[in-house]
């Protein structure tokens, strides 16, 4: 088979405060980045910024929008890419507890809890393509519509049809089938090509997704490369994929499916006319791959990863809170079912006090709202009063019952928060045994901390950065280069392990003309 990786990029939502006193997502993220690099060897971004590249082969950074962002090494199986995915939660956990006298919030999210359908946070795939870019849309756009059932994280929702919670945080903001931007316009497949890094000889490609929750519990983020990448193989190998699946419109079917988080009702319509639920096509994703793999040669990950993607689709038709101590979705969903039960109220009166809390947000500021939900004003501010006691009767706070509703929603919310702050309310669910790994042990992830995956460059990568703790070391996904000496360590062949040196006698000075750039920023 031809040469294959896959891997995560991961924004990270923060916010910290200093005896009382906030402080900027980029002081925040200095402090996390400033610990990280006291505990682990690194060298720095040879592109500049404020970014290192890990001894493990990953790569932590400034996000351009002000937020930390972990890019994990190239991995060659599902299970490392879940295992170095949590790699990340674990290094700026550690770190956001180094300083007892700074208080740092880290999130592992998609949504601000605020804004949800102006603010997201994204995580990102990467998977080697060897087919042509279109061609692989086409046959993987029905199943990132329909993996949402094992690849979203879920929300609270006032989306009419949901009834109070979704399958996906990111669907919402998922407005076309297939484009090229991943900040604005986002597409469910994108296929953002920018970047030297993005493409290589022979005809490669790197698939850049972008569909995909952040997720808490690693089994979905097995799953979600499990499958997707099952099926690029299958793509690169000259297989046809997905053939009489082709959505009518996906982005309503994405949309659609993710309001159906009990998987009782949704079907969405194809482009021949029939109307399938997320789980037949994922059955017939699933049954193609069985049929491929069973006749062919693959990676021996693949078997495994069959049998989870059976029992976990027989699983969800079921009964999709049985997945809840290994999918985030359903985990969320069994506590907000028990936290209504223990409160008496039920989806429907929830639903309706997310979207009076929403109208309360969009249209009076931060200080009103809390006032509402702490049933008082300032007597002192008079303009203050007039907007409170405004906000008080719009959303029928002053009605019986309707204040204690709207705290209801509130809390729900915080509690949404808490499940992917880290530290928080998953970190605690998983201590006391009600959270399955499933495909992990704590032994893999305290070994991806320290080493990079076996094979390819991130090993070359990973062992380079442990070893070589000379000053002027600097490095990119495609070089390592030693500024003061003019040694480079060619990486552009993502598959190779193989250290191939260049020795550069001045800065810009080589007949390669990617070298002569590298080395020129550095004149």
């Amino acid at each position: 088979m031809k040469p294959f990786l896959m891997g995560s990029e991961t924004e990270f939502a923060v916010s910290g405060s200093q005896q009382g006193a906030p402080l900027s997502a980029e002081v925040v993220f200095r402090r996390l980045l400033n610990h990280v690099c006291q505990q682990y060897s690194w060298f720095p971004d040879g592109n500049g910024g404020r970014s290192v590249y890990l001894g493990n082969g990953g790569r932590l950074y400034l996000d351009w929008n002000g937020h930390p962002e972990y890019a994990t090494p190239e991995c060659h199986t599902p299970t490392e890419v879940a295992c170095y995915d949590k790699v990340a939660e674990r290094l700026l956990l550690a770190a956001r507890q180094a300083d007892p006298d700074v208080e740092l919030t880290v999130l592992k999210t998609n949504l601000d809890p605020v804004h949800p359908d102006d603010v997201t946070w994204g995580t990102h795939e990467s998977y080697t393509c060897w087919a042509p870019v279109l061609h692989a849309a086409s046959a993987l756009i029905p199943h990132l519509v329909s993996r949402i059932v094992y690849a979203g994280a879920g929300c609270l929702s006032i989306h009419p049809a949901s009834g109070g919670f979704e399958l996906s945080q990111r669907a919402r903001h998922l407005v076309r089938a297939i484009g090229t931007e991943t900040v604005r316009d986002r597409a469910i497949f994108c296929h953002r090509l920018r970047k030297a890094a993005d493409s290589g000889a022979g005809g490669w490609t790197r698939l850049h997704l972008i569909s995909k929750d952040s997720q808490r519990a690693p089994f979905g983020t097995y799953l979600t490369f499990g499958t997707t990448g099952l099926l690029v193989l299958l793509l690169n190998a000259g297989r046809k994929i997905g053939a009489g699946l082709e959505l009518a419109d996906p982005v309503r079917a994405i949309r659609t499916i993710s309001c159906d988080p009990w998987l009782r009702r949704a079907r969405v319509p194809l482009r021949d006319g029939r109307r399938l639920t997320a789980l037949e096509i994922q059955s017939c994703y699933l049954e193609e791959c069985e049929r491929e793999v069973y006749q062919g040669s693959f990676p021996v990950w693949a078997s495994e990863l069959l049998r989870h993607w059976r029992e976990t689709l027989a699983a969800l038709t079921r009964d999709p809170l049985g997945l809840a101590d290994r999918l985030d979705a359903y985990c969320k969903l069994r506590l907000y079912e028990r936290a209504l039960r223990r409160t008496g109220y039920g989806w429907n009166d929830l639903h309706a006090a997310l979207g009076d809390l929403a109208a309360l947000r969009q249209h009076y500021p931060a200080r009103v709202v809390q006032a509402v939900l702490q049933g008082g004003a300032d007597p002192m501010d008079a303009e203050f009063v007039a907007q409170h006691a405004e906000a008080a009767i719009v959303i029928g706070a002053d009605q019986p019952g309707g204040l204690e509703r709207l705290r209801m929603a509130s809390r729900m919310l915080a509690l949404d928060v808490h499940y992917h702050e880290l530290g928080g309310l998953y970190d605690r669910l998983e201590a006391a045994g009600q959270i399955r790994h499933v495909v992990l042990t704590e032994q893999d992830i305290e070994r991806a901390i320290q080493e990079a995956p076996t094979g390819g460059r991130a090993a070359l990568r990973g062992k380079w950065i442990q070893s070589h703790l000379r000053h002027g070391w600097v490095s990119d996904w495609r070089y390592l280069y030693h500024v003061p000496t003019g040694e480079l360590v060619d990486l552009r062949d993502p598959f190779s392990g193989e250290a191939k040196t260049i020795r550069v006698s001045a800065p810009g000075d080589s007949s390669d003309p990617e070298v002569a750039e590298i080395t020129s920023r550095w004149e």
